[in-house]
């Protein structure tokens, strides 16, 4: 993991850190999509470099995609060079629902030592497979970190309460009884169209 990533990564999440004096309060999310404040209009306005990727049936709501460091727009002092691709749901009521962030390299150390900072932990661990997850918790909103396996990127996923249990009412039991299939599923439900 190259020490550009390290550093990237860890102002990323100084900054939102920081941003917020008291981190229990803390509005859940990144530095510029937040759950409860972001909206679709708005984030269209804050990421024109986003594209409309398709309609999530299940949670009515469209599905956004945005390639960060392909922009000659993105601010490249805050933006990970790592970071791969941003998924975005919004509901029918036009409110965030999920966000995804994907990246390269695997940054689970980092991104977990920032995390814990800031939000409640509910689990963590490592799978026999390999997956390392760790799930916290913040003002209605499930959080996980996952790099699926060794020499893989991770993937920072956030999804509101409200949703990840409408989602998961009629998941089969075998998926609510495994960490690697329950992430996969979530994170499947919410960006695919």
């Amino acid at each position: 993991m190259g020490a550009k990533f390290i550093l990237s990564l860890f102002l990323f999440s100084l900054l939102s850190f920081l941003s917020c004096h008291d981190a229990g309060a803390a509005k859940t999310g990144t530095i510029t999509v937040k759950f409860g404040e972001t909206t679709e209009d708005t984030f269209k306005k804050t990421h024109p470099t986003s594209v409309k990727v398709g309609f999530n049936k299940a949670l009515k709501g469209n599905i956004y995609q945005e390639m960060p460091n392909l922009s000659e727009e993105v601010r490249k002092d805050i933006v990970p060079e790592d970071l791969e691709k941003v998924s975005v749901l919004f509901d029918e009521n036009k409110d965030l629902v999920a966000l995804q962030l994907k990246f390269n390299e695997d940054g689970f150390s980092v991104g977990r030592f920032a995390l814990v900072k800031k939000y409640a932990v509910i689990t963590e661990g490592k799978t026999i497979f390999g997956t390392k997850y760790i799930e916290l918790y913040n003002e209605d909103v499930y959080i996980y970190l996952i790099t699926p396996s060794y020499f893989s990127g991770s993937t920072l996923f956030f999804i509101r309460s409200d949703s990840k249990e409408k989602i998961l009412r009629n998941a089969p039991k075998r998926i609510l009884e495994n960490k690697d299939e329950l992430l996969e599923f979530m994170e499947d439900k919410c960006f695919t169209p």
